[in-house]
């Protein structure tokens, strides 16, 4: 388990990295200082789903996300999270739409990126809630399917986490489209 989080750790800091080098030098140490000087960071826990670019086949991902909010209304995400079949072969995806495949809790670039977002402000413990859903996933893989029958998805991960953080979550939320289940949660939990 240590070394998933541990992978995972390093691709978030590779991003953070990246994403600082091409920053000019100003809005870094702008950034740096709003979240330094932030005399509240509210903490909050996303959900966020996507399309898949250029793929009309392809149904999307719905992912979570952890961060805190700062006074000025920055959102901070330290941690993009979700549900994919471990392998990226073609042959793993066509796989996990009949049977189920091993599966693996992690990031991946398009995830900054997404179509719809529920934010939902939280305090701790709900940050907690959320990241035991993950840390649980990761120490017993739940095995992937597309179509989560009989396994799992990423919208049965995000449908989880949701729940584990209070929220009413729609039925079926293995076997919707991952857009489709993130607007329907967010329409169950009252945000427009």
């Amino acid at each position: 388990m240590l070394h998933h989080i541990d992978k995972i750790i390093h691709h978030r800091r590779l991003f953070i990295g990246l994403a600082f080098a091409f920053c000019c030098q100003n809005a870094r140490a702008d950034l740096y200082d709003d979240y330094t000087n932030s005399k509240s960071k509210r903490p909050f826990v996303s959900f966020l789903a996507r399309n898949t670019e250029g793929s009309s086949s392809k149904p999307g991902h719905s992912y979570v996300a952890v961060g805190v909010e700062l006074d000025n209304g920055l959102r901070v995400y330290e941690r993009i999270f979700g549900y994919y079949p471990k392998s990226d072969a073609v042959f793993e995806e066509v796989k996990a739409v009949f049977t189920k495949v091993v599966g693996d809790i992690k990031y991946k670039l398009p995830d900054v990126i997404w179509t719809v977002e529920l934010n939902v402000p939280t305090d701790e413990a709900g940050h907690k809630a959320a990241l035991s859903v993950m840390e649980a996933w990761l120490k017993n893989d739940p095995k992937y399917q597309l179509f989560a029958n009989g396994g799992k998805n990423c919208s049965a991960f995000a449908g989880e986490v949701a729940e584990a953080i209070g929220l009413k979550v729609p039925s079926g939320a293995g076997s919707k489209f991952p857009v489709t289940f993130i607007s329907e949660l967010r329409a169950l939990n009252k945000k427009p």
